[in-house]
């Protein structure tokens, strides 16, 4: 059996969502495993690029990262998952476009021996 959680249950889970406009109890998800490459490309937009990937370059270029905030937070996942480390389910619109979970995306994207990842997907 499936079981469902709402976006409010996922926002009050965890305390660093950027993005929690999901966060009703009318959202509904599912917590499930994807290949990371499927959501690169998929439509996002609160991204800079207009998709769900933005690769390291981007957020170097990104003018938000003058302090190296965006680069520095990529980095220090990649270090997490490399020490044993366990990010959050990323969180998914019904067409794999993100709600949350751009650096951690960019942060998978850097680690080829990772293939699939888990989401939170809107059904």
């Amino acid at each position: 059996m499936t079981e469902y959680i709402t976006g409010k249950e996922i926002c009050s889970r965890y305390n660093d969502i950027e993005n929690d406009a999901f966060g009703t109890d009318e959202h509904k998800f599912i917590l499930t495993t994807v290949d990371k490459e499927s959501l690169y490309d998929a439509p996002c937009s609160f991204s800079t690029n207009g998709k769900n990937l933005m690769t390291f370059k981007e957020w170097e270029k990104n003018p938000q990262n003058y302090d190296d905030y965006h680069t520095d937070n990529v980095k220090q996942m990649i270090d997490y998952i490399h020490d044993g480390g366990k990010l959050p389910p990323l969180i998914c619109n019904k067409d794999f476009g993100l709600y949350d979970g751009q650096h951690r995306l960019t942060a998978y994207s850097m680690m080829p021996e990772i293939k699939q990842i888990q989401i939170y997907k809107e059904i």
